[in-house]
């Protein structure tokens, strides 16, 4: 089994005091920057992946630090490539909060108490429009919550086939309160000639795309079938069923999680379905993880642009709490998608397994 760690490490020492006492409550070890990380300051702090997660919601408002520090992914001790080595970014990945506080009244049926009503505050998720410029031509609007939108961003475009890795983005950088992305691409141009087109028919946000300029070789390849533990999927379901953070305090956000085996690489939440995921293949193509060797584990539905998105990543295994439709199946059996639906802790459905489990069936 692999050893994944996140890494943070920084500039300073001041940096890493501070960051040590607002992170107290995760718990992160304290250790001497590996030698595998350049860092002005001897001390990082070292966590999982869920703890990462939640380190940066908290660090977010902390622009003090944030520009001091730098997160790192250690696999068996091995470094994996740093964010911002491949292209330059410019702008805020986090410009707000992604809950709010509103007054709610609350209604109980309860015979035994003379006033049913109850005033009470009630988080809930905040919704963000980004509107996406692929060298200067308007190309996607995505509504999400608005967190790790440079990872959301490079992972749109990969899932959606206009990019086919994070080398042909030349910047990114977001303005106005992180409403508008400018994409630039290296070395290509529109190809005005393709048809316009309007429609994301299975997202549960305003999602939009605007034109197909951009789109490359849009043919789908087999996948590499991958071997897989049972263990793995149950381990992960049992992972999810902790819940995650936003959704514990709303019940209205979709997770997902990216793994390898059963170690959680990355959670990332959202309004959206289709957003969580891009969200998580973001993170994975920012820290050069090998998605032909990833599992990804999604709270929701698996219609069929959700499995496309799995299949253009290359990501041989796709496991979702929800359910598949039979264009889902239809597609996973064809490109050779190991597909897994309804996983709970103690039971999944396999629909399809390219490799057949020896417990499974033979034909």
């Amino acid at each position: 089994m692999k050893n994944i760690w996140h890494i943070l490490a920084f500039d300073s020492t001041h940096a890493a005091m501070a960051a040590q006492k607002l992170l107290a409550h995760l718990q992160p070890f304290v250790i001497p920057t590996p030698k595998e990380i350049t860092a002005s300051c001897g001390i990082s702090l070292r966590m999982s992946a869920e703890a990462a997660a939640q380190a940066k919601d908290v660090l977010a408002d902390h622009a003090d630090i944030v520009q001091r520090s730098s997160w790192h992914v250690l696999v068996d001790g091995k470094r994996a490539q740093v964010f911002g080595t491949w292209f330059h970014t410019s702008g805020d990945p986090n410009p707000g909060n992604t809950l709010t506080t509103v007054p709610i009244t609350l209604y109980r049926s309860d015979a035994e108490q003379e006033d049913p009503a109850e005033d009470v505050d009630e988080d809930v998720q905040v919704e963000h429009t980004l509107d996406v410029y692929v060298n200067e031509i308007l190309t996607m609007r995505v509504v999400c919550t608005p967190d790790h939108l440079f990872d959301l961003i490079v992972g749109r475009l990969f899932t959606e086939g206009l990019i086919g890795g994070p080398a042909e983005i030349e910047s990114i950088e977001l303005l106005g309160n992180s409403t508008r992305a400018n994409v630039y691409l290296r070395d290509r141009e529109a190809d005005l000639s393709r048809a316009m087109v309007k429609t994301v028919p299975t997202c549960c946000t305003g999602n939009q795309v605007f034109n197909s300029y951009f789109e490359g070789d849009q043919t789908l390849r087999p996948l590499d079938p991958m071997d897989w533990d049972p263990e793995w999927i149950f381990s992960l379901a049992r992972q999810f069923a902790t819940d995650s953070p936003m959704h514990r305090k709303t019940s209205g956000t979709h997770s997902c999680y990216l793994a390898v085996r059963d170690q959680v690489l990355y959670c990332c939440e959202d309004l959206g379905r289709h957003n969580a995921f891009d969200k998580v293949i973001g993170c994975a193509l920012r820290d050069g993880v090998d998605l032909t060797s990833a599992i990804v584990f999604s709270s929701g539905r698996l219609p069929v642009d959700m499995v496309l998105k799995g299949i253009r990543s290359r990501v041989p295994v796709l496991v979702s709490k929800a359910v598949p439709t039979n264009m889902t199946i239809k597609l996973a059996q064809e490109f050779g998608l190991t597909l897994i639906c309804s996983a709970r802790p103690d039971s999944m459905k396999v629909f399809n397994d390219q490799l057949c489990k020896p417990q499974g069936r033979n034909s």
